[in-house]
Formats: C-alpha cells, structure tokens, sequence
C-alpha cells in the first residue's frame, strides 16, 4: 500500500509525459511535412523517414515504456492488496 502512495506523483507525471511526447511528435511530424515539397504522399513520406521524427518515435515508445511499467506495477499492488483483503475476509468468516 505505500508504494501506491509514493507512486502517485511519478505516475501522473509519467502520464503526462507520454502524453507530451505524443504531442510534440504530432507536431514535428506536422512541422516537416508542411516544409516538405511534392505531392502529399512524398511529404508524408519525408516527414515519416526523417531523423527527427524517428527521434520522436522512439522517446514516444521510451515514456510509454515506463508509463506502462509503472501502471503495471501499481496494477500488481492493487491485486495483491485485493487478495490480502479477500483473504483476511475468509479467515474472519471460519
């Protein structure tokens, strides 16, 4: 139970980074292709292949990483919790 505690603050940061992260993504990926010249689906292309979006691609997948790591952690706290409780409820029933 205390690490659900102490992990509020890092885990509502961690969202909200993910959550920057997607946006600054959007908006190189949308910053590129307006800069871009031909048709549309080379300007998506270039936009696509381009250094700094696969920057942005793999912070995106680093922040998802640890968001998810770390609501997965607190996840398994809550079950192991649930389970102490549905537990401690049995023995008081006997």
């Amino acid at each position: 139970m205390l690490f659900l505690a102490e992990s509020d603050l890092e885990y509502a940061q961690a969202k909200a980074n993910l959550l920057a992260t997607e946006i600054l993504a959007k908006r190189i990926r949308a910053r590129l292709f307006a800069a871009g010249t031909g048709s549309v689906e080379a300007r998506k292309a270039a936009a696509e292949a381009h250094p700094e979006s696969i920057e942005s691609d793999d912070a995106l997948v680093a922040a998802t990483l640890a968001f998810e790591a770390l609501r997965a952690r607190r996840q398994r706290a809550e079950l192991v919790i649930e389970g102490a409780r549905t537990l401690e409820a049995s023995r008081r029933r006997t």
